[in-house]
């Protein structure tokens, strides 16, 4: 084997940290790989709404439904996350589940008829195992006539679990519509824009408890087509369906036929179109800032306008040529709690890619098709715990609260304590107590720094949050401001249970309450890491390429203790593979971190404490974990450092282990899966720690690959 022995092949990990970095908030970001065709077929503008079901387990059973229109339509459906694709029978437009007994999935057509001059008419369906199924009409009350209505997108079932509110449109309006009985009877509740060329609508929960709708606005009209859809968001500060702001114009353009949904990490997603397919990101939810449009896929002809840019069909309708190719309809679902399936269309359906050979140089090409993306939206929490994996693995319970039923009085909703860590952020996937409160036990005490909530509650009080380290004594965490679903606390409390109250009078005891929770704690978990790229957050140092956070599905043979880990795989001669995270400079750390080894080539991992001697880069703690088990402590006076390893038994590098260091300027005490190992002097002389290292053990060796979770270090 080959050992890390001297000095001198130490030196290329005991590189300075610069400053004085502490730590620090992560980053939202967003990845959005470029839409890939998975269908070709005459369809176009497509819809997409997530029919998933989660199991008293935590499981999930997915099942996504896509709706696409080429004049007959179509309507497909996918239980693996949009991967493969299966038929339906029937279509529907605008779907949305109640919160009954069975769960029912209905839809209420696109497009209705007038019953009247304040009322229209729609075909109401129902979602069977087969597909799309009649299930009578659906009547829309106005508060004045109309002249035509149309359902968009976004139907949102409120927290009290039977009412639900829908967007509607006519061209001179754009409304909100609300129904108690299962989408059968609907009646206006407030008018979100007046005035001529309202063309969509969709609507969404918001993370700070209100709604906002985006609508799309036809501009600058030559005869019924629009040189350009300009894109509106509208706010309500609560769901109540009422008490909307006015339109704000958002872009002039990319309005075509918006899309949005709330994620359950708090983010909200919107999509819209025309030109291109392009996707924004509120990252705190509130939906009041966006960032710039990012484009999901691009399709359109360059060759075949007319010279002011339009072009006419013999006969037909004319259009801007950079309008043609794909329609800008895009459908979203979500498929976690950070991602979301896009899918949308090469062509427009009828109109998009004209048989006209003038009409030339598509991006793609004139071929009607679909395509799709998986995106992800992350945010700065970098310390969000695995809470879907823990409750899935038996390690996470909810505790001393009797689930109660929900919703539809006569054929009310289960709750399952599952719904409140499955992603779903929908009121029809709400974990409800009788009392209005839920107690949840973490598998171990952990430093908590906040949580992140999608709750119902029943009145203006904020919900309250107690922890505990045993259950029995509980206090109430100083809590900075809350932004979106985030309730930060002012300092990391300790805290195996936590405890979280509706404070307000129950004056609906069959409301929804905690439809998700995130954990944030003072550990990096990397569930908010992209995979493939190194971690963000908590004073990363970028120091090497061959740290990245990868999916525990990428490594099959490694227990699923959680989603995602940081991989240190050193299969080069020119580098070291290494991970450090910088904190305020200190006289006293505590640092933690779990890891676990992969293959049969391991020659060790090296980590430490490092810092500064004065001015000058040092090492005060050094270990070396060699790929046979045994922990060895550095003395870099001798040369080689490594005396008799620390724990007399070696362990299995194949499975999880946690070690802990508890360090101070005269001695640090080493555990290993909780038990005091050893304590030991400095390695070095050194004045001061700021940061922790963790790395392969050197550049000339390889094969050393390691997976590192929940990296903590507390600074007193």
């Amino acid at each position: 084997m080959n050992r890390p022995l001297t000095v001198a092949a130490l030196a290329a990990l005991a590189v300075a940290v610069t400053g004085q970095a502490s730590a620090e908030p992560g980053v939202d970001h967003a990845h959005v790989p470029g839409g890939q065709r998975f269908l070709t077929a005459a369809t176009g503008a497509p819809a997409l709404f997530d029919a998933g079901v989660t199991a008293a387990d935590g499981t999930r059973s997915g099942r996504l439904v896509l709706s696409s229109a080429d004049g007959t339509r179509q309507t497909l459906q996918s239980s693996d996350g949009g991967t493969t694709w299966s038929s339906l029978t029937g279509t529907a437009g605008t779907p949305f589940r109640l919160a009954n007994a069975a769960g029912d999935v209905v839809a209420i057509d696109t497009d209705g008829t007038a019953c009247g001059d304040g009322c229209a008419r729609f075909a109401r369906k129902q979602l069977t195992a087969g597909g799309w199924a009649e299930a009578g009409t659906a009547t829309v009350t106005f508060a004045q006539p109309v002249g035509s209505a149309r359902f968009g997108r976004g139907v949102v079932l409120l927290g009290d679990g039977k009412t639900v509110l829908a967007p509607v449109h006519g061209g001179s309006y754009a409304a909100v519509v609300a129904s108690t009985d299962g989408g059968v009877t609907w009646s206006e509740t407030a008018r979100l824009a007046t005035g001529d060329g309202w063309s969509a609508a969709s609507l969404s929960a918001t993370a700070d408890g209100g709604l906002i709708a985006a609508l799309g606005r036809n501009e600058n009209l030559r005869g019924a087509v629009p040189a350009n859809v300009a894109l509106y968001t509208v706010k309500a500060p609560t769901q109540t369906g009422t008490g909307w702001g006015a339109p704000v114009r958002v872009a002039a353009d990319t309005g075509g036929a918006p899309s949005m949904t709330l994620l359950g990490n708090g983010a909200l997603v919107l999509a819209s179109g025309r030109p291109d397919n392009v996707l924004r990101f509120s990252f705190d939810g509130k939906g009041a800032s966006w960032t710039s449009p990012t484009t999901v896929y691009q399709n359109y002809p360059t060759a075949g306008a007319d010279v002011d840019g339009w072009y006419t069909p013999d006969g037909g309708t004319a259009r801007p040529l950079r309008h043609l190719g794909s329609s800008g309809t895009v459908g979203i679902a979500p498929l976690a709690g950070n991602r979301v399936l896009v899918t949308g269309d090469n062509c427009a359906p009828d109109w998009g890619c004209p048989a006209d050979t003038s009409v030339r140089g598509y991006q793609v090409d004139g071929v009607p098709a679909l395509w799709r993306s998986v995106v992800e939206a992350d945010t700065d929490q970098w310390g969000k715990a695995d809470l879907a994996t823990m409750f899935q693995r038996g390690e996470l319970t909810v505790v001393n609260s009797p689930l109660s039923c929900y919703g539809d009085a006569s054929a009310c909703r289960r709750s399952l304590a599952a719904y409140a860590f499955d992603g779903d952020s929908r009121a029809d996937s709400s974990l409800v107590t009788g009392n209005r409160s839920v107690t949840l036990r973490l598998p171990r005490a952990v430093p908590v720094t906040g949580l992140g909530l999608h709750v119902w509650l029943q009145g203006a009080a904020d919900v309250r949050i107690e922890t505990s380290v045993d259950g029995t004594t509980w206090i109430t965490p100083a809590r900075g401001a809350r932004d979106g679903i985030v309730r930060p606390f002012s300092a990391p409390v300790t805290a195996q249970y936590v405890r979280l109250t509706d404070p307000n009078a129950v004056t609906d005891p069959a409301a929804a309450f905690l439809h998700e929770i995130e954990l944030y704690t003072a550990a990096v978990s990397f569930e908010h890491d992209y995979p493939g790229q190194a971690p963000r957050g908590n004073g990363w140092v970028t120091t090497s390429t061959l740290a990245t956070v990868v999916n525990q599905t990428t490594v099959p043979s490694a227990e699923k203790i959680s989603s995602r880990f940081l991989r240190i795989k050193d299969d080069t001669t020119t580098q070291i593979g290494r991970a450090t995270w910088a904190h305020a400079t200190a006289t006293a750390v505590t640092a933690e971190f779990r890891f676990r080894g992969l293959g049969t080539t391991n020659k060790g991992l090296l980590f430490s404490l490092k810092g500064r001697n004065g001015t000058a880069a040092a090492t005060p703690y050094g270990f070396w974990l060699t790929g046979a088990g045994r922990l060895h402590w550095a003395n870099y006076s001798l040369n080689p450092p490594w005396g008799t390893a620390l724990n007399p038994t070696a362990i299995n590098t194949g499975t999880w282990h946690t070690v802990r260091l508890v360090a101070t300027m005269t001695r640090v005490q080493v555990y290993l899966d909780g038990t005091l190992l050893a304590t030991r002097s400095k390695s070095q002389a050194a004045t001061s720690i700021d940061a922790v290292e963790i790395g392969s053990t050197g550049t000339a060796t390889t094969g050393d690959d390691w997976l590192i979770d929940d990296v903590a270090y507390t600074v007193p």
